[in-house]
C-alpha cells in the first residue's frame, strides 16, 4: 500500500514539476495571435493633420514594394496580446514645383501591447489618389520610418 501511495505523489510531483517547468512557455506562447490579412482589400492613405499627434509606435520594415498603385509592407514588431492599428499617411507639406517630393510614414499603434512575441505582417495601401493628383513621370514617394530605421529612406519613382 505505501507503495502506490508513493507512486501516486511521484506523478502528483511530476505533473507539478512539468507544468511549472512549461509555464513560461505557454505564456510566450498565449501572447501569439494570428491574423489574416486580405491583401485584396487594400486601405486607403490618409493625409496627416498638423494638429493630430500620430502613434509611432516601434515597428521596422522587412520588405517593401509598389505592385501598380499598392504600396505592400512587410513588417515586424513585438506583441501579440492586443489588436494593433496601422494608417499609413501622407505629410500635409510638399512642394508641388516637379520634381515632386512626397512623404509617407505608416502610423503604429500598439494598444499598449506588452506581449514580447515577435509579430509579422504583410499590409497593402491604395496610394492611387496620390498619382490621381500628380503627373506620375515627376513624383517621388519617399517612406520613412523614422526614428525606427532612421537610417533608411525607400524612394519610388
Amino acid at each position: 500500500m505505501e507503495t502506490k501511495i508513493f507512486t501516486k505523489n511521484l506523478r502528483t510531483n511530476t505533473k507539478l514539476f512539468a507544468s511549472v517547468l512549461l509555464s513560461p512557455f505557454m505564456l510566450l506562447l498565449s501572447c501569439e495571435q494570428t491574423t489574416p490579412i486580405n491583401t485584396n482589400e487594400c486601405l486607403q492613405i490618409s493625409i496627416a493633420d498638423q494638429e493630430v499627434n500620430i502613434p509611432n509606435d516601434y515597428y521596422l520594415i522587412n520588405e517593401i514594394s509598389l505592385d501598380k498603385k499598392d504600396l505592400l509592407l512587410n513588417i515586424s514588431h513585438s506583441g501579440g496580446f492586443q489588436e494593433h492599428e496601422y494608417e499609413l499617411f501622407l505629410d500635409p507639406l510638399f512642394c508641388a514645383t516637379p520634381p515632386i517630393y512626397l512623404t509617407i510614414r505608416l502610423s503604429h499603434n500598439s494598444n499598449n501591447d506588452l506581449c514580447e512575441a515577435w509579430i509579422t505582417k504583410n499590409l497593402c495601401f491604395d496610394i492611387s489618389s496620390i498619382y490621381n493628383d500628380f503627373p506620375e513621370n515627376q513624383l517621388y514617394i519617399e517612406f520613412i520610418n523614422y526614428p525606427h530605421q532612421s537610417d533608411t529612406i525607400w524612394v519610388f519613382e
